[in-house]
């Protein structure tokens, strides 16, 4: 039997990485940061462990596990909503990710998987017209990280391809899109919520497209390179079918039995609004909202082609189906909480 570490093993991805593993046969060491996890408790084909990756001391004792064969590298600080200085993103997401690299040497583990994000290929920026396609990103783009959240996940694969190519361990870098699924408290259960309250408002006319990615499927497609991974390191983005923000819109609308107030708010009224704050305000309170309206806009086209022509792996839950999956978890928790 095959035994797998996993770092992050009590987040939102990691959790569905050790189920996926379990359910496909391997013997998993968890690794998490949360305090309802023992130092060392065994259940079944789980070793869990608890440690902070940002100070290598807290890793060391894991040094003498044996016969690890990979690490799937799933913990990391991700987007946050508040203010989240650089130190922090750089204490995880970079000193972090050296750590377990570090560790992974020691191990002497033969493949390392990296869950990283599309973020960092930055916001498209070309204008729109008459000849306008959207821009499809693959993994040949060029990176150009915009937010601390993303230099970061940037830096943290720089780190990953200098010590595993320098150690000939081989390497997958994912670069997930946006992960959609139960527990989610990111970008799509905000909307969820405030499409639930009636609080939503069209800004633009909804035809830009977004590509997102099931939590599942994000499991699956790491034990499907344990399987198939060959010795190179290689990058890969994960994303489903795109889909356009009004259909996107509508099935949330629709799960939750609302409907969407018919107003809209034309994007060069905003634009010109920002524009002028820019100019003269400069208030960083408008320019915040002015960069979450742009990234609202924006088509964020991943293409996930290379690694189905690659591999032959293909996302087995549609967007849609996520979507509603996710908007069920909202309506049973909501339920629960009105007891």
């Amino acid at each position: 039997m095959r035994k797998v570490f996993v770092t992050g093993a009590t987040g939102y991805i990691g959790r569905e990485i050790v189920s996926e593993l379990l359910e496909n046969g391997y013997q998993v060491v968890a690794l998490g940061n949360s305090k309802n996890i023992s130092a060392e408790k065994e259940y079944g084909n789980v070793v869990f462990r608890r440690a902070d990756i940002t100070d290598y001391v807290n890793l060391s004792d894991l040094e003498k596990l044996e016969g690890v064969d990979a690490l799937i590298h799933a913990a990391g600080l991700a987007h946050q909503f508040g203010e989240t200085k650089k130190e922090d993103f750089d204490a995880v997401n970079v000193k972090g990710t050296e750590n377990i690299v570090r560790l992974a040497l020691k191990l002497k583990i033969k493949h390392f998987i990296l869950i990283g994000s599309t973020a960092v290929y930055g916001i498209p920026t070309s204008s729109k017209g008459k000849a306008y396609k959207p821009l499809v990103i693959d993994e040949d783009a060029p990176v150009a990280p915009q937010t601390l959240y993303a230099a970061s996940k940037l830096e943290s694969e720089t780190i990953c391809r200098r010590i595993c190519e320098a150690n000939k361990i081989a390497l997958t870098i994912f670069r997930l899109a946006p992960v959609l699924g139960a527990e989610n408290f990111g970008n799509a259960q905000r909307l969820i919520e405030a499409i639930d309250k009636n609080r939503f408002v069209w800004v633009g006319d909804g035809e830009n497209l977004k590509t997102l990615i099931y939590k599942r499927d994000v499991a699956r497609a790491c034990v499907w390179l344990l399987e198939k991974k060959s010795d190179e390191t290689e990058i890969y983005n994960l994303a489903d079918e795109p889909i356009k923000m009004k259909d996107f819109v509508g099935e949330i609308s629709s799960r939750l039995n609302r409907k969407i107030f018919p107003l809209m708010i034309p994007a060069f009224f905003l634009r010109t609004v920002f524009s002028v704050n820019s100019k003269t305000l400069n208030s960083k309170k408008i320019n915040k909202i002015s960069d979450t309206i742009e990234k609202w806009l924006s088509d964020d086209i991943y293409s996930a082609g290379k690694i189905a022509e690659t591999y032959g792996f293909q996302p087995s839950v549609s967007t849609r189906e996520a979507i509603a999956r996710q908007v069920e978890h909202y309506l049973a928790d909501k339920k629960a909480r009105q007891k």
